[in-house]
């Protein structure tokens, strides 16, 4: 099977042409701007739906998507909650080596410069001008920059070796 990447969660509808408001739950947005079809994932039934968009805008953080199909409220209702995903390989490329999606730093081991364990990379806050890694071990939670000066090797869906920042 295909490995699929969240990329938004349908979080509710909007008006009564069968529109719904994505959240995205990616770091690159140019996903939504380019693709025409897209995979609807329900957990619950363990299902993957293809959907054709028939349009899509930004509005503020979120995006508004009418598919081809869903043409009304009742319609709309069935699909939130859902999560909006892609196949990795039609994934856009990325401009830089440095750059990465959300997905592959998620979930990663985390190890200092002398290989001792610090925890997982268990979610990923953006502040505009760098990416900070919530990294949990058992008993403690460490709030890591990822920016050259603290990323020694970064391994994508693999492991990532930091230099401890000199506060913590």
């Amino acid at each position: 099977m295909k490995e699929y990447v969240v990329i938004g969660k349908i979080v509710r509808t909007h008006g009564l042409m069968g529109n719904v408001r994505v959240q995205p739950l990616t770091n690159v947005l140019e996903v939504f701007d380019k693709s025409k079809q897209f995979f609807i994932m329900d957990e619950s039934r363990d299902e993957i739906y293809t959907v054709q968009v028939e349009d899509i805008k930004r509005s503020g953080k979120t995006f508004l998507i009418k598919f081809y199909g869903v043409n009304n409220e009742e319609t709309a209702k069935k699909i939130v909650g859902l999560k909006i995903v892609m196949k990795a390989e039609d994934l856009p490329k990325l401009s830089s080596p440095d750059e990465f999606y959300y997905y592959e730093v998620l979930n990663i081991d985390v190890f200092d410069q002398t290989g001792n364990f610090i925890g997982k990379v268990c979610d990923i806050i953006s502040t505009g001008s760098n990416e900070v890694l919530v990294v949990r071990s058992d008993d403690e939670e460490l709030l890591l920059p990822m920016i050259r000066d603290y990323v020694v090797e970064f391994h994508k869906k693999d492991r990532l070796i930091v230099r401890i920042p000199e506060w913590i």
